[in-house]
């Protein structure tokens, strides 16, 4: 946007794709551990401190990135595998799956299915 360039890469569209699923996944898998956090604050309060301890939550922390981050690899490593036909212009603002999906020229189904169920 600063550049004032209407074009991307396909590789950097797959990677802003990729970028916008990890963190948008890691978000709601952090809002996941924050209701885990508000829960033993309200309902053991005396032993917060014993189990909520900092270890624990750089756990919590490394395993939302880390599973976001494996939930939206395959699914990505599927869609930047695919044959592309045609004007490839998109008339969006970012990357999207369905978008790609859409260019593409050979079935999709099974990525489509497997985004659906992510």
């Amino acid at each position: 946007l600063l550049t004032g360039r209407k074009t991307i890469s396909l590789p950097g569209c797959f990677l802003q794709m990729l970028f916008f699923y990890c963190l948008g996944t890691c978000t709601l898998f952090h809002m996941a551990v924050m209701s885990l956090d508000r829960y033993v604050a309200i309902c053991h309060p005396l032993h917060y401190t014993a189990i909520m301890n900092s270890r624990l939550c750089l756990q919590l922390l490394l395993g939302c990135w880390a599973l976001s981050f494996l939930l939206m690899f395959p699914p990505t490593i599927m869609t930047v595998q695919l044959p592309f036909c045609g004007p490839n212009v998109m008339n969006h603002f970012y990357c999207d799956a369905s978008l790609l999906l859409q260019l593409s020229c050979t079935d999709t189904g099974f990525i489509e299915e497997l985004m659906f169920i992510i």
